[in-house]
């Protein structure tokens, strides 16, 4: 367990300092007071609003919101106290994507990617899940050793209705396996760096607020909603570091379940962040652990039907 831990907390350092390093660089080029915001919220930066209730309008918000970010990496030897700073990774993932839009209104342009959901897409895709059209949502991220075995995931995932979210270099394999990602396909690609996985969070993040009632700033609450309104899961494919681990806890906060597949060896945590290395299993495992279907029973011996 402290293996784990120890690469949360790690993972959070290293993605709040990054988050940190681009928050100076723009506050150096544009100043303190600058407006930054994500297009089309009334949430600001909808993770930080929702978690700390901090309503973001300028970079100086966002400065002052770091030192409440580290506090939260506590280094404790405490499975929650380490989801705890997996929070604090997704905020500063939502930091570093939220820095991009002060360049360029949309950063993702020209890109198989979409990038930041308006609240209006947000709710509706959020809608889909709370109305039972869509059992869940998936969140696929990294780069398959194998681009047929992830083709055959996703549209596995299409077949039941699941909205699924791509970041990385999925996208590009899932085009070249002529997934389909437009009109009704429930396959979005969000965007290539890791940091975009922000994206696909904030999507019952803002149900939460905005169509669950929950109050900025009471992480129980919001939590809570969406782990039992909302289900989400995580598959990861290909290697994966410290801060994608410590990102994976975050989303493990929210209740989200993460199969990876590579050996996690020790580092796994039963029934919430487990190693899946055969492709085929991958879906029912993770339909499993996200409880949107029951596991398979075995046939056992004197079992079958009588001839």
């Amino acid at each position: 367990m402290s293996v784990l831990i120890d690469l949360i907390y790690g993972g959070s350092t290293a993605v709040v300092g990054l988050a940190e390093a681009a928050l100076r660089e723009a506050v150096e080029k544009y100043g303190p007071e600058k407006e930054v915001a994500f297009p089309s919220t009334a949430c600001g930066f909808p993770l930080i609003y929702a978690l700390t209730g901090t309503a973001v309008q300028n970079l100086g918000d966002l400065a002052a919101c770091i030192a409440g970010m580290k506090a939260r990496i506590t280094n404790e030897e405490d499975l929650d106290q380490a989801l705890n700073a997996g929070l604090t990774a997704l905020m500063g993932a939502e930091i570093t994507e939220g820095i991009k839009y002060l360049e360029n209104p949309n950063p993702c342009a020209g890109e198989c990617a979409s990038g930041f959901l308006p609240d209006s897409e947000a709710a509706a895709l959020a809608q889909t899940v709370l109305n039972g059209t869509s059992p869940g949502m998936a969140l696929i991220m990294g780069r398959a050793l194998n681009t047929e075995k992830l083709v055959s995931v996703v549209r596995e995932y299409q077949s039941r209705n699941i909205l699924t979210f791509l970041v990385g270099d999925v996208i590009e394999q899932c085009v070249q396996g002529g997934v389909t990602m437009e009109g009704a396909s429930e396959v979005i690609p969000l965007g290539h760096d890791a940091a975009a996985l922000i994206y696909a969070i904030t999507v019952p993040v803002r149900a939460a607020l905005l169509l669950g009632g929950c109050k900025p700033g009471n992480s129980a609450e919001l939590r809570e909603y969406v782990k039992t309104r909302i289900p989400t899961f995580v598959n990861t494919f290909g290697d994966i570091n410290a801060m994608d681990i410590s990102a994976a806890a975050g989303a493990m906060a929210f209740g989200s379940p993460v199969v990876v597949d590579i050996d996690l060896g020790a580092c796994q945590l039963p029934g919430v962040l487990e190693s899946v290395c055969n492709h085929s299993q991958t879906v029912e495992r993770s339909l499993v652990l996200a409880k949107l279907q029951e596991p398979e029973v075995p046939e056992q011996e004197g079992d079958a039907d009588p001839e």
